[in-house]
């Protein structure tokens, strides 16, 4: 499955298990850990391509929110707790590289 088939085909409310699902089609998440650095560093530069060239379009078609005059971006799937979004003082745990983030969210924030 090509991406903008994963965008076509995720269904209004999805749950985080339907994500997972679907973007497995996409690319085999279990094997990117498992990548030699180099390749998943030229994943993460395809990835972070895709976050800019869309929240360009975003912007471009006057689709960006904002909370308290701070430009914010809206994220609807399962939380990966990496570094850059780990409350504070957590340590890092391996678990989200196995769930793929399903459930991480209510572990780290509760039901909110």
């Amino acid at each position: 499955m090509e991406l903008a088939d994963f965008a076509k085909q995720l269904p209004e409310n999805f749950t985080e298990q339907e994500f997972v699902d679907l973007m497995n089609q996409v690319i085999n998440l279990k094997t990117i850990e498992a990548m030699p650095p180099a390749e998943r560093s030229n994943l993460f530069d395809g990835a972070q391509y895709l976050v800019d060239y869309i929240m360009l379009a975003q912007e471009a078609n006057g689709e960006l929110r904002s909370h308290e005059g701070q430009h914010m971006m809206t994220y609807n799937g399962p939380f990966i707790p990496h570094v850059l979004v780990r409350p504070e003082g957590t340590e890092m745990d391996r678990a989200a590289l196995e769930n793929f983030g399903i459930g991480e969210g209510d572990k780290y924030f509760g039901d909110e």
